[in-house]
Formats: C-alpha cells, structure tokens, sequence
C-alpha cells in the first residue's frame, strides 16, 4: 500500500534539489557579479575624481555596504521563515535582488548625474544585500528539512553548489563582456549582465512557487505551533549557538573574499594584469568547487561535521602564502592553480559542512532566524570589511602581499579554534536537531 508514496516523495526531492541549486545559482550569480564589478569597474564609473586606488576602496565600501544590510534582511525574512513558512520567504528574498540588481545596471554614471550615481549605488546594495541575508539559509533549510536524516549533510550542501555556479555564471559572463573595448565597456557592457537579473525574477520565482512547505515546518505547525518572536526566543534560548556560527563563518568568509574580490583588484592595481585572467581563474577554481562541496557535505554524513570543518580551515590557512606567491608571479596557469587551491578546494571543504551545521545548531522553531542572523553578523565583521581591510592592508604594506595572507590566516585560526572546542552537533547520519522546538512551550 506504501508502494505509491515512493515516487511521490522522490518526486519531491528532486524538485526540491532542483529548487535549492537553480534558484540558489541565480541569486548569487547577482551577489558575487557585483563582487566582480566592485573590483574592476564600479571605482572608474562611479569615483572617477579619486585617484585610482582610492576609487577602487570606496567601490570595495559600497561593496561592504551590502554586508551591513544582509543582518537587517536576515531578520526580516527570517522572521517570515519562522512564522509564516521557508517558501515565502525564498520567493521574497528571489524578487528582492532580482530587482535591485537590474536596477543596478540602469544607474547613471558619476559623469552624467554626479553624486547622485553612487548615492543610489548604495541604496541598491543596500537592498541586494538584504536579499541575501536570507538566501542561503533559507535553500540550505529548505533541502536539510526535505532530507533523509543519514542524508542531511549531501542535501545541506546544495545551496552552497548554487553560489559556486552563480560565480561561474557571473564570472563568465563579466568577463566575456569585458573582452570588450575598455571605453564601451565602462560605458555601457558592465550594464548587461546587471540588466540579465531579470531572467532571476523570472525563472526563480517560477521555481518556487511550485514547492510545498518543508515536513518539519509543517509540524511544528501542527503540535507546538511557530514561533511568535524567533529573534527573541534565539537571543534567549540559543545564544551559545550563535556564538558558535561566528566562530564557524569567520575562516570561510575571510578566505572567500580575500581570494574571490580582493585578489581581482591586486592583480589590475599592484600586478598591471588587465584583461580576463582574474575573472577566468576564479569561474575554473568555482567550477572545481561545485564538485568539492557536495564530496565534503556527503562524507559528513558519514563521519562527522567537525572532522571536514577543521580540515577545511588548515588547508585555508597553509594555502594563505602560496597563494599570493602565486598570484605574484604574472603567469596565467600559476594565477589558476592559485584560486584552484584557494577557492576550488580549500574554502568549499569548509563551506561543504557548514550549511548543514549551521541549521543543525538550531531547533526547527527559531532556525531560519538563528541560521540567517547569526550568519550574517559573522559577515559584518569577516565578509563584507575584507576586501577594504585587505586593499588597506597592502596599501600600508607598499604593495606587499603578506599581511593579507596573515589576515586569512587569523580568522581560520578563530573557525579552527571554534571547531575543536564545539561538540558534534549530532551523530553522523542521525536526526541532527530536535524535531520540535528546542525552546520552552510559548
């Protein structure tokens, strides 16, 4: 009698699968071409009276602009998740920076509006990066929660295989763009593949309509009922678990943007390297990575979270020197090898893991908004300050590489440090969270 549900529920999961790394691709294709343009563009367009290194830090501050909003759409849409269901908060979050990055590409230069261009550059960000506060939580919960338990580490990795393809995807088409001569580009190439957010707005939301709410949510629904007040009941309740995702974001955030935003802009300031090696190095070392990240979430499941985050955080931090000397060379393979090994395998064996760590630190009630808010501090202070800290850095340095690397190296110290004292969230393959609510009846 049972036969029948078996292809209902495999149904489900692929449609779920599919759901997480689609939409997961499209939303941060918008995220990390931004990333790209900061490093690259937006200084000349926007700050074209400062001198080029300070134009390229002001781009990096409207970058980080972002970061300081993701926490405030974190709350907002997690808030939703909790209360009202994962699914409407993921299409709220899809149509949020759809908008707002093709509203980016529309955005007059500093010639033709003055201050007015990066004033609203920054408003943009501002609502992109709420967008994202919330995204990546929300595709990761969504496929952990539709899971089988022995399973919760490969499909809690699914979302993470979408940020790498968004970098593919944006990587690949920014630099096929900027092929271009350098006077049509600036002018007006760099705006395409802002105005191509459309087709996330689109596809995205097409995706996710279609999608039921998660089994867990669902339950909680029915016995001890959502959450009224997520934010306070996490503050309260599970505050050492926020404490934990800090610690867990800071070697994986710091690594990611040193390598994957800052590196573009040392490589055309400090190097002279112009053309499209930058960006193709990074959409091969993300292509590699979208293999890296599911192998990582999969062995998880079978012998542990912390075993895959410690050595994620090792490899990161020996792979810190190597990877500037790299880089410092000039020479196109040597450059790729670099962000093979700091972006295509170091970094996604720790981002492998922490997907399915994060969401199991959190009991169903409040673990959208745990998930989504304590991430997002963590990015405040490891994320979005990198690449200005890192261009700061080397500024002071002479154009030195070094203090960048030692920088990497701080914070994976902080992710290893978090790993080794924290305990396995659950037995591998085990029910990871409670089922219910981890906090008291409301």
């Amino acid at each position: 009698m049972n036969t029948p549900e078996k292809p209902t529920q495999k149904s489900a999961l692929r449609r779920v699968v599919a759901a997480s790394i689609i939409g997961s691709t499209l939303e941060w294709y918008d995220f990390f071409l931004y990333a790209t343009a900061s490093a690259l563009v937006l200084g000349p367009v926007f700050f074209p009276n400062s001198d080029p290194a300070v134009g390229t830090l002001l781009s990096f501050a409207t970058f980080g602009v972002g970061f300081a909003a993701r926490p405030i759409g974190s709350v907002i849409f997690g808030n939703i998740g909790d209360r009202y269901g994962r699914r409407p908060a993921l299409v709220a979050t899809l149509v949020l920076m759809g908008v707002s990055t093709a509203m980016i590409g529309l955005v007059p230069g500093y010639a033709t509006i003055g201050i007015a261009a990066p004033i609203l550059l920054v408003l943009l960000r501002l609502a992109q990066g709420m967008g994202a506060g919330a995204e990546l939580a929300g595709a990761t919960i969504f496929a952990a929660e539709y899971a089988p338990p022995h399973r919760r580490g490969l499909f809690g990795s699914i979302a993470t295989i979408g940020t790498y393809s968004g970098t593919v995807l944006s990587s690949a088409i920014f630099a096929l763009f900027s092929m271009m001569p350098e006077e049509a580009f600036l002018s007006w190439g760099w705006r395409i593949p802002f105005l191509l957010s459309v087709v996330v707005i689109i596809v995205g939301i097409y995706i996710r309509m279609r999608l039921e709410e998660t089994p867990e949510f669902k339950e909680v629904e029915r016995t001890a009922g959502t959450s009224k007040r997520p934010l306070a009941d996490m503050f309260r309740y599970e505050w050492r678990s926020v404490l934990k995702v800090i610690g867990i974001v800071a070697g994986a955030f710091t690594a990611t943007y040193a390598y994957q935003t800052y590196s573009l802009s040392y490589m055309k300031t400090e190097l002279g390297i112009t053309g499209t090696i930058g960006t193709l190095s990074v959409a091969v070392a993300a292509f590699i990575a979208m293999f890296v990240v599911p192998l990582m979430g999969s062995l998880s499941d079978r012998v542990g979270r912390r075993p895959i985050l410690i050595a994620g955080c090792v490899i990161s931090a020996l792979f810190a020197f190597p990877f500037f000397l790299l880089i410092n060379t000039g020479q196109d393979a040597l450059i790729i090898a670099a962000m093979i090994g700091g972006i295509g395998i170091g970094v996604p064996t720790i981002l492998g893991v922490q997907g399915v760590l994060l969401s199991e630190l959190f009991s169903t009630s409040n673990r959208f908004t745990g998930f989504s808010v304590s991430r997002e501090l963590g990015s405040i202070v490891f994320a979005g300050a990198t690449p200005f800290v890192a261009a700061s850095l080397v500024s002071a340095a002479d154009g030195q590489s070094w203090p960048v690397s030692l920088y990497v190296i701080g914070a994976c110290l902080i992710t290893l440090i978090t790993g080794i004292v924290m305990k396995e969230p659950a037995p591998a393959g085990a029910e990871a969270a409670p089922r219910e609510t981890a906090t008291p009846q409301r």
